[in-house]
């Protein structure tokens, strides 16, 4: 496997694992039952777990640009 696959496979797996903070910050916050529901008001996540969240879609985003240099490089 060639360096930039090696790191395309790195970020994607980074990438992928990015929202698991953000969801049991929901579950510690909210509760399971009203984190995986439609609550009418919900809480406000924690101000870091808001960040990662944008944190995380800027990754998905950049991610396809990432792999389409990497792969035609």
């Amino acid at each position: 496997m060639s360096t930039e696959l090696f790191y395309l496979t790195l970020v994607t797996a980074f990438t992928s694992l990015l929202w698991l903070p953000y969801i049991l910050d929901r579950i510690a916050v909210r509760g399971l039952t009203t984190a995986v529901g439609y609550a009418d008001n919900p809480k406000p996540q924690s101000p870091w777990a808001e960040r990662l969240m944008k944190a995380h879609a800027n990754a998905v985003e950049n991610l396809v640009v990432f792999a389409v240099l990497v792969l035609v490089a």
